[in-house]
């Protein structure tokens, strides 16, 4: 089979440990540079593939569609990363591709970047860096401690379940909801199993977990955070659409809440006029949560490895889409 890996973009031993895994294992990756977030711009470099290793570009329904056509043979997306929101599933499936993602490789360095955020959005750290390099010295009211505050977690899988390990150290009461509720996890970390609502009342953190789904989508919006209290900060790492963002604006600059931290938002890049850049009250930063050089090597090698187990007709660690195989040809 014929396999491409787009993800050139990362650091040389991301990369190379990637290609050098891949010969290891008897089988040569074509490397391939995407010209932008959209695998549509590079779709005449990955025809006639049978596998993909893909780095987080766009596999819209035309795309996917015009990769597996007449005479293209498209059978595979391995993901080397966790989210697969850009990529058109349900189309997928109906062609007969599988997609897989790197589950759990990626939740450590997510889970750091977390409670970095959570600590710079509550003591404002952000704010006081650009006011020493506009030489401001000085700060304004006092931060409150993170030690032995509630913590509400929204999603509870990999990357919540390493934070609730960190945020032992704390002294914090960690409370958590999810759907598909882990309740082993719980009891191994000291998570409490709660509500939606309970965790709008009682955290003074909210951190977010949630995969980008039809019920998900916006659903922290205005009425969710005058639910919450008015000292309470919010931080998303999980996907940026999970958050509505003129509301978010809204309750920030109104004391709705106190403070918030994004590494991902509803366009990315960040528009320069995004009112959020205006704002003292919320860190800022531009979706590098899951850049850690181990984490996403494992995520690579995992890529990899759902690859070669797809090309050996052996099942992939983690088949995203198992009603695929209903439409192969």
């Amino acid at each position: 089979m014929k396999i491409a890996y787009t993800g050139m973009h990362f650091p040389e031993k991301v990369r190379g440990g990637v290609m050098d895994f891949m010969a290891q294992k008897g089988y040569a990756a074509d490397a391939i540079t995407p010209k932008s977030r959209d695998a549509w711009d590079i779709r005449e470099e990955l025809s006639g593939y049978d596998i993909i290793i893909c780095s987080g570009e766009k596999y819209t329904e035309a795309t996917l569609k015009y990769l597996s056509g007449t005479e293209k043979k498209l059978k595979m997306l391995s993901r080397h990363g966790i989210g697969t929101d850009e990529i058109h599933r349900e189309t997928a499936t109906s062609l007969g591709i599988a997609v897989c993602n790197s589950a759990g490789t990626l939740s450590a360095c997510v889970a750091e970047s977390s409670l970095g955020m959570i600590l710079a959005a509550m003591h404002k750290y952000t704010a006081l860096d650009a006011n020493m390099r506009k030489g401001i010295w000085g700060g304004g009211s006092y931060a409150p401690e993170l030690r032995q505050k509630t913590v509400g977690l929204i999603g509870f899988g990999g990357i919540a379940q390493y934070l609730a390990k960190y945020l032992a150290a704390f002294e914090c009461e960690i409370l958590a909801y999810d759907p598909f509720f882990n309740q082993a996890a719980a009891e191994k970390f000291g998570v409490k199993q709660a509500s939606l609502e309970e965790i709008q009342q009682k955290s003074d953190v909210i951190s977010l977990h949630a995969p980008l789904t039809d019920e998900t989508r916006g659903m922290i919006d205005m009425k969710f955070m005058q639910a919450m209290k008015k000292s309470a900060i919010i931080v998303n790492t999980s996907r940026g659409p999970v958050i509505n963002e003129a509301d978010l604006y809204e309750a920030l600059s109104n004391g709705v809440i106190a403070g918030a931290g994004l590494d991902v938002f509803e366009n990315e890049p960040i528009e320069n006029d995004n009112p959020l850049l205006t704002l003292e009250n919320v860190t800022l930063l531009p979706h590098v949560a899951a850049r850690s050089i181990e984490g996403q090597l494992a995520a690579g090698l995992m890529a990899c490895r759902n690859a070669i187990a797809f090309a050996e007709k052996r099942p992939p660690e983690s088949l995203l889409n198992p009603e695929y195989a209903e439409n192969t040809k």
